[in-house]
């Protein structure tokens, strides 16, 4: 029966058809291949093969009908000797022609055998069946395919017959879909079939793996691609030692081959790898936990040849996710060596399997999952290509999906920096980051102490919080092996370099069983301090080698860091090297803002204090009578224009010894005021300070605490000093919108040598009313100066007031405030 499977393989009819059209002995290689099929279609006229998709299957249903399979194979033993010696004269391998299905061979031994034959080549030639040259390279194909139905290289241009080669398509109003190919089975269960039990594992512990152990079904795709990826590793490792010299089917590529079989609700995997005997599938499958890859790790311990982080596998229970999604699944398997027989091992996941020998079975081992109705999805072709990309995108192993190449971007983190290509990272970073922004920077790093790290980091260029679009995740994914355990991993690095994108993977993370979560919490901290740290360093060096684009980055990225600054304790000052601020001092070239590491080389001898003015914008600091006294002693204040710059000084404290001060709160060493006895020379005597530091005190009782005289003012006329903070007022107000946050009352400073103090001095006593108009002016002017003021709006009956004088309108102020006021 085996050879009966072996000519019954599905491929494309008209691709089979034409496999030697363009070889001029095509009608003698056509006809002598048909003729091999004569017997076996004449004998298979009451047996439809389309109904049913299993061999074994067909096997019971061809002997319940009296089909003789014997018969029939010693028949075409026959016809098969016979017509052999013909071909061998033709010079043509058998092997590639024997692929058709007894009803192609029949419909086209009759196309072939009479007049049609010629009409069919002519229409070939002028384009029918579409690109004649496109036609060739698939016929090309279905002649190199392999048993299990992959398709070989593309046909190059001089392997074209030559009037093909300049042969124009055939214009086609909308281009067709690629059909989905499902090879048919070609494995066929011979002899008994053997019923044993899971070893030492009840049912209850395979429904907790199969129905409990993984937060998403999906990843049982994850888990058998990695386990077909660790059987080529194993037979490539095995060839490379000297191992295993010779293995069976030599030719077949090691690749993962997944067939989705949507209309049936099958999934195939299969891999071209070691493959199992009779005994390792009892050992590895019938035991749940016994781990194939864990012992073959043990074994090549002490190899130098082996590259122990290819293999994925560690706990023997992902083969069992399958059951999540299955109500019956079969193995077929193979092993590499030769002379090794097919078996079939069998389950539905109720406790029990069943395994028996099996005959037409290639290299390696393919499972057949035939799906449950809520789990049909996993059929969809497009929703098995989505999970590969997900899970498994960088299996350093071909995946093919239904005979694409669905796993075409490279692992580049595993690469050396230098092989990487501008164009490879930019494809790979729109992949992972699933963004289109070209990034400002990135980072590759590996490492092998203390933690064996391999990353590739992308710093991009923009981002999605600074437009109000909510809280980003995490943008690193964590693999193990090149195979994802999770995506926007939370705790690889911190909540503050949630913009950071990229690959971190790495062969020591201590992964739970369903290869879902980390479970060793002091690795993982390990982990993100070394990648934090070396994240750090990084743009610390990028920043001083090109300052200017480190500017422009910082820009919309400062934020992070300063939210570093205020919840990350341990990296704070770390952080803080990366704060870029504007300041007075008077930059050179495109430079705009400075660092604190800078500032501390320009402070002035004896300056123990970093200062800094929270303002809106660089003019208000300029002007700002918090600024006056370090104007004039030339000392440089950092100008902070953000509303959290506040809060990230306040956190920050201190910077490598200097302490953070607000120009606002900051007290001068500056010299005491000459005493004054008289005004003659236009400055206030001490005792008219006085008088009128008492008289604003009085009429201002309501909302001053004191007035007293200032040393830190030269060109204002008053300051409010230790107030509390406008941002903090901010934030309140901010926090709870219809909370009345009341202004408590406020500390005042005058300064005597302003005309309008000298003025005001003089004129309390002579015009009281406007005099009182004067003083809340300048107390309201100090509290904007301070940013305390909520609305502004409320002077602007004194302002007009105010006006009406300064154009000596001839009345006088009112003895009382207007209504209302």
């Amino acid at each position: 029966m085996m050879r009966l499977a072996s000519i019954t393989r599905s491929v494309p009819t008209l691709v089979r058809a034409s496999a030697g059209i363009h070889n001029l002995k095509t009608n003698n290689v056509v006809r002598l291949t048909l003729t091999h099929s004569r017997t076996f279609a004449t004998k298979k006229d009451n047996v439809k093969e389309a109904e049913y998709r299993d061999i074994g299957d067909l096997n019971e249903r061809e002997n319940q009908k009296g089909f003789n399979p014997d018969q029939v194979n010693q028949q075409y033993d026959a016809e098969i000797r016979d017509q052999e010696e013909k071909l061998k004269e033709l010079d043509v391998d058998f092997d590639k022609m024997k692929g058709l299905s007894e009803e192609d061979m029949a419909k086209m031994e009759g196309q072939f055998n009479s007049a049609e034959f010629k009409q069919f080549e002519e229409d070939f030639r002028k384009g029918k069946f579409g690109n004649p040259k496109d036609f060739a390279k698939n016929m090309k194909r279905g002649m190199d395919g392999e048993k299990t139905g992959i398709m070989g290289e593309e046909l190059d241009e001089d392997e074209l017959p030559e009037e093909l080669r300049n042969a124009q398509p055939k214009a086609q109003s909308s281009k067709p879909s690629k059909p989905i190919v499902i090879p048919t089975s070609n494995e066929v269960a011979i002899g008994e079939s053997e019923k044993l039990d899971f070893q030492a594992e009840t049912q209850k512990i395979l429904n907790i793996v199969a129905s409990s152990l993984y937060t998403e079904k999906e990843v049982f795709i994850r888990e058998l691609i990695s386990n077909c990826s660790d059987a080529l590793e194993k037979l490539r490792h095995n060839q490379m030692t000297g191992e295993q010299k010779e293995v069976v089917d030599a030719d077949l590529p090691l690749e993962v081959n997944i067939y989705s079989d949507e209309e049936n609700k099958i999934l195939i995997i299969q891999d071209s790898g070691v493959g199992m005997t009779k005994e390792e599938l009892i050992s590895n499958l019938g035991r749940i936990g016994h781990s194939g890859s864990a012992e073959f790790l043990k074994k090549i311990s002490g190899s130098d040849v082996a590259d122990k982080g290819a293999i994925i596998g560690q706990f023997g229970v992902g083969f069992y996710s399958c059951f999540m999604v299955a109500n019956k699944v079969k193995v077929f398997s193979k092993a590499a060596a030769p002379g090794s027989k097919g078996y079939l091992w069998e389950s539905d996941g109720s406790g029990t399997y069943t395994i028996r020998e099996a005959e037409g079975v290639s290299r390696g081992t393919k499972i057949v999952i035939h799906l449950k109705d809520n789990a049909a999805e996993f059929s969809a072709p497009k929703s098995v290509e989505n999970i590969i990309k997900k899970y498994s995108n960088f299996v350093a192993v071909p995946i093919k999906l239904n005979g694409d190449i669905v796993n075409t971007i490279k692992a580049l983190w595993c690469l050396p920096k230098d092989k990487i290509s501008e164009e490879e990272h930019k494809e790979f970073y729109h992949f992972i980051a699933k963004a289109y922004d070209t990034p400002a920077y990135r980072l590759h790093y590996s490492t092998d102490s203390p933690i064996n790290i391999r990353s590739l980091l992308y710093f991009p260029s923009q981002h999605i919080e600074k437009y109000g679009m909510g809280r980003m995740e995490s943008g690193v994914s964590l693999f193990c092996r090149k195979v994802l355990i999770q995506n926007k991993a939370r705790g690889i690095f911190p909540e503050w370099l949630r913009f950071v994108k990229g690959v971190v993977d790495s062969e020591d993370l201590s992964l739970n069983i369903s290869r879902e979560h980390l479970q060793d919490s002091a690795l993982v901290q390990k982990l993100s301090n070394v990648l934090t740290k070396r994240v750090l360093k990084y743009l610390d060096d990028e920043a001083k080698k090109d300052p200017v684009k480190y500017e422009k980055w910082f820009e919309d990225f400062g934020l992070f860091l300063k939210e570093g600054v205020c919840t990350d304790y341990k990296w704070k000052e770390d952080v803080a090297k990366l704060i870029r601020m504007d300041s007075s001092h008077k930059f050179e070239g495109d430079l705009k803002m400075t660092s604190l590491d800078e500032y501390l080389t320009r402070m002035k001898p004896g300056q123990k204090e970093i200062y800094y003015l929270c303002v809106p914008a660089r003019d208000y600091a300029l002007s700002s009578p918090y600024y006056e006294a370090f104007q004039d002693k030339n000392y440089e204040v950092l100008f902070l224009y953000n509303s959290i710059d506040e809060f990230v000084m306040t956190h920050l404290n201190d910077y490598k010894g200097k302490k953070l001060v607000s120009a606002e709160t900051a007290k001068l060493d500056a010299p005491e005021p000459k005493a004054n006895t008289s005004s003659d020379n236009g400055v206030l005597s001490e005792t008219q300070i006085t008088e009128l530091t008492n008289w604003m005190r009085e009429t201002l009782s309501d909302k001053v605490t004191s007035v007293k005289e200032t040393k830190r003012l030269s060109s204002s006329p008053a300051v409010i000093v230790d107030h509390e903070s406008s941002s903090f007022r901010k934030m309140m107000k901010f926090m709870d919108p219809n909370r009345q946050v009341e202004l408590p009352k406020q500390q005042l400073e005058i300064n005597p040598k302003h005309p309008i103090i000298v003025k005001l001095a003089h004129a309390h006593k002579t015009h009281p009313n406007m005099a009182k108009a004067v003083a809340e002016q300048i107390l309201d002017n100090a509290l904007v100066a301070a940013g305390l003021v909520d609305d502004s709006r409320s002077m602007l009956p004194r302002l007009n007031r105010l006006l009406e004088m300064t154009l000596e309108v001839p009345t006088d102020f009112p003895t009382s405030a207007p209504k209302g006021k």
